[in-house]
């Protein structure tokens, strides 16, 4: 009897997705429940502002949405060979050249975390020009052939980046759920909400406070690691490798877990913050990618200026 080994390949591949994905969700469910009843304790019991290891990621946490907008700038750049006419070349080129600035600009705003800085906005936009001009230089050397199978990528990551972003602030500005390190400053727990108490409007009680607790935006950042996974299943020589994809998944939520852990010990998340901004952000990134790749079309049929072979 005649088996075909990539369609044995795939739907081994699908069963292990499918029972990551249950065990996920029935661990995601767990977690929601133990908040339910002990958020307010497990923030009181091990709460830190000056632990390092939370200081340190609530720095680096919000890092990978940053980094991939230049990233991406710089592919969609050297798309531009992809298509036929002289005027989409250029605006291809444009529009690169503006979202690489624009991630090192933000990027550079938001370092000021490690660094205080006058006139930052200023310096800001030089920076965005350095970096974005060294950016495109480094990218030049990266192979055509690499270039356009990660355009459709790019493409992919900026509109997950957005949306993800997007839903984060609606939602923390829906739930207006008080900060515990806002709870210490004013000496007791009365602000405290349960998760599921939506608290639409609180913010004009006290202005002085920003009641964005729910859900967590670092959480949500540093989850978009998950888009360094799909490029096992877009580059060759990744994809030949058939133990470098559940590494790869295995490493991040490792990394995503600690880095979200953090939150807690830095007194700005509570778990169920936490839980919900990875979860949903992680729901996103899922849905995107099966809207983007879905048929295993991980490139865009522009021209046929520059052909690249699956």
């Amino acid at each position: 009897m005649y088996y075909n080994i990539n369609t044995m390949n795939i739907t081994k591949e699908r069963k292990i997705s499918i029972i990551g994905h249950s065990v996920a969700i029935a661990v995601g469910i767990l977690l929601m429940v133990l908040a339910s009843f002990f958020d307010l304790k497990l923030s009181q019991a091990i709460g830190d502002q000056h632990n390092f290891y939370g200081q340190l990621f609530a720095i680096i946490a919000e890092y990978p949405s940053y980094w991939m907008v230049p990233i991406a700038g710089a592919i969609i750049f050297y798309n531009s060979d992809l298509f036929d006419k002289k005027n989409a070349r250029i605006g291809i080129m444009v529009l690169g050249t503006v979202i690489v600035w624009f991630g090192w600009f933000l990027f550079s705003i938001k370092s000021t975390k490690l660094v205080e800085i006058e006139h930052l906005a200023l310096w800001s936009v030089f920076k965005g020009f350095f970096y974005g001009g060294m950016t495109l230089i480094i990218f030049h050397f990266v192979p055509k052939d690499t270039i356009h199978r990660l355009f459709k990528f790019a493409v992919f990551s900026l509109v997950f980046i957005v949306v993800a972003l997007a839903v984060m602030q609606v939602m923390k500005n829906i739930w207006c759920r008080m900060r515990y390190r806002d709870m210490l400053k004013e000496g007791n727990c009365d602000g405290f909400s349960p998760w599921w108490k939506i608290m639409y409007g609180r913010e004009k009680l006290d202005p002085s406070y920003k009641y964005t607790s729910f859900p967590s935006g670092h959480s949500s950042s540093i989850t978009h690691l998950f888009l360094l996974c799909v490029l096992c299943d877009i580059l060759p020589s990744w994809k030949s490798k058939s133990w470098l994809k559940p590494t790869m998944y295995v490493g991040v939520i490792v990394v995503i877990a600690v880095g979200t852990f953090s939150r807690i010990v830095n007194c700005a998340h509570f778990l169920s913050d936490i839980v919900a901004g990875t979860y949903i952000t992680y729901g996103i990134f899922y849905l995107l990618k099966w809207l983007f790749f879905r048929g295993g079309k991980y490139q865009f049929e522009i021209s046929k200026r520059s052909e690249v072979v699956e």
